[in-house]
Parts: structure tokens; C-alpha cells; sequence
């Protein structure tokens, strides 16, 4: 159904405005700019505005309406057009997209004042006081908050970049990704620094906006500055490590105005709590002055700390056989070739003086730059002097797509290749002419794909709730399960032997279906009418899934990551009653997970910018792979190596038996989600802002 957005409109939800261009109560267009179609309001209490979910062409967007009531208040209308004109400035993932039209005045069929209108993208996440309090409230870590620091810092350094601070940081509007990044929103109380403005600062026509606990006091004065983020950004932290709010009577005595909060977070060091507290000082001259400066701080506060692989408790369980029937078939979409091309096979070179050598743990761009210590006093800094270092060029580029890339896969005659959209469509195409063969429709983003183990049949699924089965390579639609599941899906997997689909959505419902009959026939008119087999629920939102090789343990990655022993399947109805083991070790979301050919080593990516080893029998955490400087968004594992990519546009690949990095491949021009090799060794990625694929050519470098 549409939704009309006449504030006059009698009847705005008109059962007749589903398929209408204009509304049935008042006449109103229903199409905004010509594409746009609101379909629910999110909230009517939201500052000056009215917040809706529209959508482009399927495509879900954030449609933010100024309350009319506002139109002849010259400054609000200001702060609202302002927001509009920073986020279209701003490329980052840290900050909400919007196009150069996404502000636009909408004139209802009874009013001759217009409606000031501003689109921009949706982000899939809760914000971080949502977060806190479905996280049970608890504090958080100190790697936690050091990795979230370096983020909006990061963010923060580019809004001040293009001479804007941002003046209404809390944990309101931050939100935080599935990926693991954090998106600062809310840009409407943003402010140029223009050298009127910070010559004029005592000027009482400056408009003032506080958020209590949050704003520092020469902001509560109508007098912000760039520094008035940092403060703000402290507090905010000190929410989070605390768990308590600003005004809380354990941090904050409002008698004597005194803010003691490190009692109530004695996991921070003193060094990050003392940034913090110079993040807060009450006079703006008395904290950092610059992003930099506070990089800075924060890389010198790395360099003190020792760091550790914490280890895991242990357990003896050994799962038995079940009926999914243990067997070495491979993953459906493990492409018969070598990710390598042959040269770089033929290196030996690389591993030469390397045995014996300690994990090697670089710190980040910033402390090495800087010549910090990237380790702590005592603590051995070893680093590979053999790490090759490779570059690529650009190739073909496949253009298609109107939005977001989030999936891909190379089918194993290593030319065909299938990606999935926010666009709400799927596409095949054919590598070695470039081209494309089919377009498959979705009703919304699509998040996940998956073969079957013949790859005679591709798996689709997304935000529209919907499974669907497709054949190839021709992708007629064979049919789909509707609803089934209750919120967006995120990933979906086969077992090793094509007996079971799994799917999970982004509140952590895992779902088992019986892909094939008795006789191996998908099964698709048994799922539709029957229903999965199997619910289990995870701890949050699920990024990837992954069976071992002989089909005993589901793995489950996302807000956690978590062991479902399947054996235990058969004690219980609907699997609810399956206590899975969780591993504890990264400090945010968990992207991709792979395991090795032995099922031995458990393999984890994750935005805390590492990729961890768990061993699968003692499930204790064995190594972490340190090295890249942004989130680690994919990887893969490849005989004893491990190719991972991250959103610095870097590859790493991984000797897995020493765990030391034996290439590092640069040149990407954007972030990469995904990638997968060809048998002729182009790399294929998605990433970036813009919705295309694009085509690598590995560079071979000179013999040594």
C-alpha cells in the first residue's frame, strides 16, 4: 500500500492507493520526484519532521518530511535543507547516502505551501542506544570502544574536512551496520565553518542546539566549534562504557556539577581514560584540537597496551554422526581451479627464514606513521621482512545494476558469475564476453545467494522474505518459499551433502529446510507446504553460515559466533532447545567464516579488523591474523592459504599453517565486499558507491 503524506489528508492509508499514482483520498501524487512511493511512517516524532520508509523501485530509502507548521521558521528550514546539502558532499560509508536531488519540496493537491522533502539511505541497523539496550545494557569492552573511537573519528575527520561539524553527537544517531561500521546521522543541526561564523561566535543570532548530557557548555551558549564533536563523542563513549546515561546520579553529582565516571568502568586503562576525559574538559581550548590529534593520542594508547590470545573454555563434546550423513563433498560453489595464478605458486623464495617466526602484529597506518611502537614494552614485534607486496590493474567493468552490490559467485566453469542487489534483482553473467544473459526479479534488496551442490540450481533470498529457486544456467523460475522468515534474510548455505537448506534473518532466526526428498529431487513443494524442518535462534543479527565438511556442526556468524552441534537435532522438535557454544574473541560483527579442507581450523572475519583461528575441537581461539587497517569483509580459504579483503581495498594472503601474511595485493580503487578469482587469476570484486563489478588483472611483479 501507499502512503500519502498530505499532513490534510483525510484518509492517507486509502486501501485504493496501492497501485495509484495519485491518492483516492485527496488527490494528492503518491509517486514523489517520479519514483518515490512512501509506504509507512516510522515516526512522527522526530525533531522537526516526520520520518517515513519509501521506496526507489524497490529500492528501501529514509523519506525525512519538514511538519508543516515549520515552513515560515526561517531556521529550522535552514538546519533541515543543511543536512541535505553535507550528506550529498560526504562519500563514506560512516555517513548516510544522498543524492545530489534528494532534497525536494512536494506540493500536495490542496495546499499551496510545499512540503520540504529529503530522501537518503536507509541504514539496516539499530542505533547505539537501541544497541545498549538489546545487548542486555552492559558495558562495553575497551577494544570495543577504541575500534568505535578510530570510526568516528575517522567520520568526523572528513565532516570536518569539508568545514562542517556536526553539533548533536549522542548514541541517538549513531547507528551501527551488520557489517560492524558506524553510521553518524542526523545532520540537520550541522554547521559550516565558514570564518564569519567563528569570528561572530558571540552573535546571539546563532541557533543553538542541545541534546542534555551530550552538549558541551559553549554549545549550550549558541557559541559550537569543531571541538564541541569531541566532547560530545566523549560522552557518548562514556555511555557506552559505562552503561550508564549522563545524567545518571553514579557518574554525574549535579550539585557540584563534578563527572566521575571511571569508577563505574574499571576495564578502561588509564591512558583511554584520560583521552576521554581531554575529550570532555569543559573548555573547548583544552581538548584536541583536530582529528589528528586525537589519532594520534589514540595510536599512542595501542602502543602501551600487551596484547594477548585470550583463550577459550574447552569442551570434550564430540558430536556424533546425524542425519545429514558426514561425507567430504565440497561446498557448491568451490570452484574446481586454484585461486592462484601460476607464478604465484611458484615463489619459494617467500617462505624462506620464515619458521620460528611469531605472529607478526602491525598496529595501525596511523602509530606506524607516526613511529609509535606498534608493540607493547616486552611484547616480541616480529614482522615477515618476505611479505611480497602486489599490485593490480583495472579490467573489465560490468554495469547493470542501479544499487548496492551485496553478493556474488563464480560457478565452477570459473566464467559464469551471479550477483545479487539492493536493486531487488539477481543477475548472470558471462565473464569471458563481459556480457549479461539474465536478469532474475526480486521484490526487494537481495542479500544472499547459493547454489546446489550440481549447481543446477541457484538460491536466492533478501528483505523481501521470500526463497527463491532458479534454474541454471538459463534462471527460469522453478518456485519460492513465501515468508519464511519474519524479518530480512541475511545468508543463506547448503549442507555439504545438498540435503539441507539453511537460512537466517537479521534478528537471528535460523531456519533448516529439507532441500531434497528421499531420493535426492529438490524438494520444493515439501518446503513450501511444510514448513523448516528446524528453527534455532542466534545471539543477533547472522552475516554468513557455514556447515563443517562432514556435516556435524552448523556455524553461524553475525552479532556473535556460534557452534550448532546438528546431532542434537534429534532430541528436540524444532532444534530451540540446541545450546550452541559461542566463541568469544572479536570485538564486533562477524562478516565471513570459512573452514579448512580437515575441518580443523575455524576461520573468522570481522569488523574489529582481524581474522581469527579457532581450533573445532577445543574451540579456543589459536591465532589472529594482524595486518589489515579497516574491516574485514570476506575471505577465503584455498588449500593451506587464506585470501581475506577488507575495506582499506587491500587483499592479504595467509600462510594458514605458519599464520604469517605471504602477499599483500593493493590497487582497488574502492572498499571490497566481495571477491572471488577466475581460473586466468582476475580478481573479481563489489564494493564501493558504485553498483558495478568490477575486474582485476593481477600484476606479476619482477623475479628475485
Amino acid at each position: 500500500m501507499s502512503l500519502c503524506i498530505n499532513p490534510n489528508c483525510r484518509q492517507p492509508n486509502h486501501p485504493d492507493n496501492g497501485g495509484s499514482a495519485t491518492c483516492a483520498a485527496c488527490g494528492s501524487s503518491l509517486v514523489l520526484q517520479g519514483h518515490y512511493r512512501v509506504m509507512r511512517l516510522i515516526s512522527s516524532n522526530s525533531g522537526f519532521g516526520r520520518v517515513y520508509e519509501a521506496y526507489d523501485r524497490n529500492v528501501p530509502k529514509i523519506l525525512k518530511v519538514l511538519k508543516e507548521s515549520y515552513n515560515t521558521n526561517d531556521k529550522v528550514v535552514e538546519l533541515f535543507r543543511r543536512e541535505a546539502q553535507v550528506l550529498s558532499q560526504l562519500n563514506h560509508p560512516g555517513v548516510p547516502r544522498v543524492e545530489a536531488e534528494g532534497y525536494f519540496l512536494y506540493h500536495p493537491a490542496d495546499r499551496s505551501e510545499p512540503l520540504h522533502c529529503l530522501v537518503m539511505e536507509k541504514i539496516d541497523g539499530p542505533n547505539l542506544k537501541q544497541w545498549m539496550v538489546q545487548q542486555g545494557n552492559h558495558p562495553i569492552s575497551e577494544k570495543q570502544a577504541m575500534l568505535w573511537l578510530a570510526q568516528l573519528i575517522d567520520v568526523l575527520s572528513l565532516v570536518h574536512q569539508h568545514n562542517y561539524f556536526h553539533r548533536d553527537i549522542k548514541p541517538e544517531n549513531i547507528m551501527l551496520r551488520p557489517s560492524g561500521q558506524l553510521v553518524l546521522v542526523d545532520f540537520g543541526a550541522a554547521r559550516e565553518m565558514t570564518q564569519t561564523y567563528m569570528a561572530n561566535l558571540g552573535d546571539s543570532g546563532i541557533t543553538t542546539v542541545s541534546s542534555a548530557g551530550y552538549t558541551p557548555p559553549e554549545q549550550e551558549q549558541g557559541q559550537a566549534v569543531p571541538q564541541s564533536d569531541f566532547y560530545a563523542l566523549g560522552r557518548t563513549l562514556i555511555y557506552l562504557m559505562t552503561a550508564k546515561l549522563p545524567n545518571d546520579s553514579a557518574i554525574y553529582n549535579s550539585r557540584t556539577n563534578a563527572f566521575m565516571w571511571r569508577s563505574s568502568a574499571p576495564h578502561i586503562s588509564a591512558p583511554l581514560a584520560d583521552l576521554i576525559d581531554d575529550l570532555i574538559a569543559p573548555a573547548a581550548a583544552n581538548r584536541p584540537q583536530t582529528t589528528e590529534v586525537i589519532l594520534e593520542r589514540l595510536a599512542q594508547v595501542r602502543s602501551r597496551q600487551v596484547s594477548g590470545l585470550p583463550r577459550l573454555a574447552t569442551s570434550s563434546t564430540l558430536w556424533a554422526e546425524t542425519t545429514l550423513n558426514p561425507n567430504t563433498t565440497h561446498t557448491q560453489a568451490e570452484p574446481s581451479h586454484s585461486f592462484f595464478p601460476p607464478w604465484l605458486d611458484q615463489r619459494p623464495w617467500l617462505l624462506a627464514g620464515l619458521t620460528g617466526l611469531a605472529l607478526a602484529i602491525p598496529l595501525s597506518w596511523y602509530a606506524l606513521s607516526k613511529g609509535y611502537s606498534p608493540f607493547a614494552p616486552g611484547q616480541p614485534g616480529i614482522t615477515n621482512p618476505s611479505v611480497e607486496k602486489l599490485t593490480v590493474s583495472p579490467g573489465a567493468v560490468l554495469t547493470g545494476h542501479s544499487n548496492d552490490i551485496y553478493d556474488l559467485l563464480l560457478l565452477r566453469d570459473g566464467k559464469t558469475l551471479i550477483s545479487a542487489s539492493a536493486d531487488s534483482t539477481v543477475r548472470i553473467w558471462d565473464l569471458e564476453a563481459s556480457s549479461l544473459l539474465h536478469t532474475l526479479a526480486h521484490t526487494n534488496v537481495v542479500q544472499s545467494l547459493v547454489t546446489t551442490i550440481d549447481q543446477t540450481t541457484l538460491i536466492s533470498t533478501g528483505d523481501d522474505r521470500v526463497i527463491r529457486f532458479w534454474s541454471l544456467p538459463d534462471g527460469i523460475p522453478l518456485g519460492q518459499i513465501n515468508n519464511a522468515h519474519g524479518t530480512p534474510i541475511r545468508a543463506l548455505e547448503v549442507s555439504r551433502n545438498g540435503r539441507v537448506l539453511v537460512s537466517a534473518d537479521s534478528e537471528g532466526a535460523i531456519k533448516l529446510w529439507p532441500l531434497t526428498d528421499s531420493t535426492g529431487t529438490l524438494n520444493l513443494l515439501g518446503m513450501e507446504m511444510a514448513g523448516a524442518s528446524h528453527t534455532l535462534q542466534a545471539n543477533g543479527t547472522i552475516n554468513d553460515l557455514l556447515f563443517t565438511r562432514d556435516n556435524t556442526v552448523l556455524i553461524s556468524g553475525g552479532a556473535s559466533l556460534q557452534l550448532w552441534p546438528l546431532a542434537d537435532l534429534k532430541a528436540t522438535d524444532g532444534g530451540s532447545e540446541i545450546v550452541p557454544i559461542t566463541l568469544e574473541g572479536h570485538t564486533s560483527f562477524v562478516n565471513r567464516i570459512d573452514i579448512t579442507d580437515d575441518d580443523q581450523t575455524l576461520i573468522s572475519a570481522s569488523a574489529d579488523q582481524n581474522v581469527l583461528l579457532w581450533d573445532m575441537t577445543s574451540n579456543a581461539q589459536t591465532a589472529a591474523l594482524k595486518g589489515h587497517q579497516s574491516y574485514v569483509n570476506t575471505l577465503r580459504v584455498e588449500g593451506p592459504r587464506l585470501w581475506s579483503a577488507d575495506a582499506d581495498k587491500t587483499i592479504f594472503v595467509w600462510d594458514l599453517q605458519q599464520k604469517i601474511p605471504l602477499q599483500r595485493i593493493t590497487g582497488f580503487e574502492t572498499d571490497i565486499w566481495r571477491f572471488t578469482v577466475q581460473p586466468n587469476g582476475q580478481i573479481v570484486t563489489i564494493g564501493g558507491t558504485q553498483p558495478v563489478i568490477r575486474l582485476w588483472r593481477l600484476n606479476q611483479p619482477p623475479e628475485r
